[in-house]
């Protein structure tokens, strides 16, 4: 497991909401945050320059400008070994992430358990 300092999570979703709603899930389970982002163009800038770079991203496939599957595309072809989460409130996108790459898909609203157990079976790999 790294070392509790070491940013290994990163959150793109558009609700700033959401985003508060994760960094306090992550927060109380002690998993390190890299960044938040609420797009994608943000997410891939904030990706370039982070120092780890995050092991597992968990993206929304609905954001503005680039959606979740073109985020997720770019930001494999730069650290391949990264995970990411998909989390849609559209479920027929599920196979169309999943084929593309995604390590897992959820709907919204997605328990927190299956959240954080899902964010620690990546970081265990």
């Amino acid at each position: 497991m790294p070392e509790r300092n070491d940013p290994v999570v990163a959150i793109v979703d558009d609700e700033a909401q959401m985003i508060r709603a994760y960094e306090m899930l992550f927060r109380r389970h002690n998993i390190p945050v890299a960044f938040f982002a609420l797009n994608g163009e943000e997410a891939l800038e904030q990706f370039h320059i982070a120092v780890p770079r995050p092991k597992v991203v968990i993206v929304d496939y609905r954001l503005p400008g680039m959606d979740g599957l073109a985020l997720m595309g770019k930001i494999r072809s730069v650290e391949p070994a990264t995970q990411v989460i998909m989390i849609s409130g559209d479920i027929t996108v599920g196979p169309k992430c999943l084929e593309s790459g995604a390590a897992c898909f959820f709907k919204k609203p997605t328990g927190i358990r299956e959240i954080i157990d899902m964010v620690q079976k990546l970081l265990s790999v």
